[in-house]
């Protein structure tokens, strides 16, 4: 009785071995660099962390429509190292005798990724399936529709725009009737200007009234004076 179960353990590991290596056909490789994400709180691993690793893997394939059957102990690792890095596959639930292929594993792992990081408090870069491509983040939607915060700056814009053209129209009016009064100011100097003939001052002639040379006048009474 003995011999028949020494016989099926080493029966067990062979199968095992040969399942689980690396590059196998349905095989995965994992890295982790705990004491890069979490520094002076990084965690050792150990069989503890391998247990709760084929845990949530199981986990995720019971998530998949096709595999709720799954156990831990369909989740086998090999090829572990000490800088934490190991390959895995999932073993058929029905047989034990061939693995799950590749591309469903790879879906189970994708629908629950946020949830086996946060089990070992790591993210996408510091917890890599090396076959598997990061997921990516959900994109964020912005507050405010996108439509509307470019309607907000266009009519700001405008209004900028309409705002500009109004006080340069106000400059211009302020221009046109200062030029009138400067063109009045400048006539009043001309008219009240004296201008000097010959060391004789006179005054300038008014065209509109009409105006006497006060020199000429004199003269013209000096000449009619009797002698």
């Amino acid at each position: 009785m003995l011999g028949e179960l020494l016989l099926a353990s080493v029966w067990v590991t062979v199968a095992c071995t040969e399942l689980c290596r690396p590059d196998a056909e349905n095989a995965f490789k994992v890295r982790l660099s705990i004491k890069t994400a979490l520094g002076d709180n990084a965690y050792s691993w150990d069989a503890t962390e391998e247990y709760l690793f084929k845990a949530v893997v199981a986990f995720a394939m019971r998530r998949s429509f096709s595999q709720e059957a799954t156990q831990v102990s369909n989740v086998l690792l090999c090829n572990v190292t000490e800088r934490v890095s190991f390959w895995f596959v999932v073993t058929d639930s029905s047989t034990n005798k061939t693995t799950v292929p590749k591309s469903v594993v790879e879906a189970a792992i994708r629908l629950n990724r946020n949830r086996i990081n946060s089990a070992f408090l790591l993210d996408d870069s510091t917890l890599q399936f090396l076959q598997i491509s990061a997921t990516l983040a959900p994109r964020v939607e912005p507050p405010v529709p996108t439509w509307l915060i470019v309607f907000g700056v266009s009519f700001c814009l405008v209004a900028v725009g309409i705002v500009l053209l109004i006080i340069s129209g106000i400059h211009k009016n302020r221009r046109r009737n200062k030029e009138p009064e400067e063109t009045e100011d400048l006539e009043e100097k001309c008219e009240t200007t004296i201008t000097v003939e010959n060391g004789i001052p006179c005054d300038t002639l008014d065209l509109k009234a009409g105006q006497i040379n006060g020199v000429y006048a004199a003269g013209d009474d000096e000449r009619l004076t009797p002698f």
